[in-house]
């Protein structure tokens, strides 16, 4: 379980994803009872700061579907995606990804 997650693992549930995920995406895929299917990112935006803090501290939830047709790319260990946020609202992606 990646550390960024450690405080919420109550609410993680063992469900498979839909579709074989690319196996780099695999150790970061989670489900969770209010978010779905999601992979353990950092958001592009962040990265600088998250390179000069704690990693972990900035992986935030982002849905699979979302992941998957945007692109990603990997930085030391982390998955890196482009992705809207609000420090007020969190994560803004569409709803139409979310799959549960």
């Amino acid at each position: 379980m990646r550390k960024s997650i450690e405080d919420i693992k109550h609410m993680v549930g063992n469900i498979p994803y839909v579709t074989e995920l690319p196996t780099e995406l695999k150790p970061y895929h989670v489900y969770l009872t209010d978010t779905g299917h999601s992979i353990l990112c950092v958001l592009k935006t962040h990265l600088e700061k998250a390179k000069q803090s704690n990693m972990d501290d900035y992986e935030v939830l982002v849905p699979v579907k979302y992941v998957l047709e945007k692109g990603y790319d990997i930085f030391n260990d982390y998955i890196i995606v482009d992705a809207e946020y609000s420090s007020e609202l969190g994560l803004l992606v569409d709803g139409k990804y979310s799959e549960y």
